[in-house]
C-alpha cells in the first residue's frame, strides 16, 4: 500500500520543463554577427521563426536590403516584420517609390529608415512620418538617381518631412535638390535635430540660415565637405564624374544606335 502512495504521489509531479536552446542565451553580439550574415528572406521568413528571443524588440528587428527587390518584397516584409526597428534599402529598384504610402503603417515601431540611390515619394515620407512616431533617423541620400544637369530645384522633399516628422534627431539630404526654403522649413518643423547632412546639395549656408544651422545642429555635413567617409562615395564619385559627363550622353547615342 506504501508503494502505491510512493507511485502516486510521484505521478502527480509535473516533469521539468524542456531545456531553452542554446542559440537562447548567446551573447547579443554574436546574435547580431549571425544575423547580419543572412538575407533579407531568411531573416524574414524563417529568423523569426527560431524563437521569442530573435523575434522580440532587438537585434534582429533590422533588415538591410541592397538591390531591392522592389514593393513585392516591401509588402512581404511589411506581412511578416511588424516590430521592425530598422529599414535600410541601397539602390532600391524604381517600383519601390509609393511603398511606404502603402505598407508604412505596418512598422509602427521603426526608429530609422536609411534610403540611399532609392527614389521614394512625397506621400511615402509623409506616410513614414504619421505612421511611424518613434522615427528618429532618416536618411535620404542620393534618391534623385538622374543626370546632375538634369536634376531641378524641388523643395517637396524637404517640406514632407518638416511636415510630418518632428521627432527626428538625425537627417541625411546628400545630393537632394532641396532650396534654403526647404531647409528653413526642415529648421522650423524639426526642432531636434542634432545631425544634418548637406554634402552636395545646392543651398547657400551664407547669412541668416548658415548662422542658425551652426547654431542649432551638432553635427552639420555643408555642401562641399567630402564624401570620403560615406559608403557609397564610389557612386557619388560616378554620378558627377561619368554619369553627368559626355561620356555618358554618348554611351547612350551609343546604345540608341546599336538598338
Amino acid at each position: 500500500m506504501l508503494n502505491v502512495h510512493k507511485k502516486l504521489k510521484a505521478s502527480s509531479i509535473a516533469p521539468p520543463p524542456p531545456a531553452s536552446p542554446p542559440w537562447v542565451d548567446l551573447p547579443a553580439e554574436i546574435t547580431v554577427d549571425i544575423l547580419q550574415r543572412l538575407g533579407t528572406i531568411e531573416i524574414v521568413e524563417s529568423v523569426q521563426r527560431v524563437c521569442s528571443t530573435w523575434w522580440k524588440p532587438g537585434p534582429v528587428l533590422k533588415i538591410s536590403i541592397q538591390n531591392f527587390g522592389g514593393r513585392n518584397l516591401l509588402k512581404y516584409i511589411a506581412e511578416r516584420s511588424t516590430q521592425l526597428r530598422h529599414l535600410r534599402v541601397v539602390m532600391g529598384f524604381y517600383d519601390f517609390a509609393g511603398g511606404l504610402a502603402v505598407y508604412a503603417k505596418n512598422f509602427p515601431y521603426l526608429e530609422e529608415l536609411h534610403m540611399h540611390f532609392t527614389l521614394i515619394t512625397q506621400k511615402d515620407i509623409e506616410s513614414v512620418g504619421r505612421s511611424c512616431s518613434l522615427l528618429r533617423t532618416f536618411l535620404l541620400n542620393a534618391d534623385a538617381c538622374d543626370r546632375p544637369k538634369n536634376a531641378h530645384p524641388d523643395d517637396g522633399q524637404a517640406l514632407a518631412i518638416a511636415r510630418s516628422m518632428p521627432e527626428l534627431r538625425h537627417l541625411g539630404l546628400l545630393l537632394n535638390t532641396l532650396t534654403n526654403v526647404g531647409l528653413q522649413a526642415i529648421l522650423d518643423g524639426c526642432p531636434h535635430l542634432v545631425s544634418l547632412d548637406l554634402r552636395y546639395c545646392n543651398i547657400d549656408l551664407e547669412g541668416d540660415i548658415g548662422r542658425r544651422c551652426r547654431q542649432q545642429i551638432v553635427d552639420l555635413k555643408q555642401p562641399h565637405a567630402s564624401t570620403h567617409d560615406y559608403e557609397f562615395d564610389y557612386e557619388v564619385w560616378l554620378y558627377f564624374n561619368y554619369w553627368s559627363s559626355d561620356n555618358y550622353d554618348s554611351a547612350d547615342d551609343s546604345e540608341d544606335e546599336n538598338w
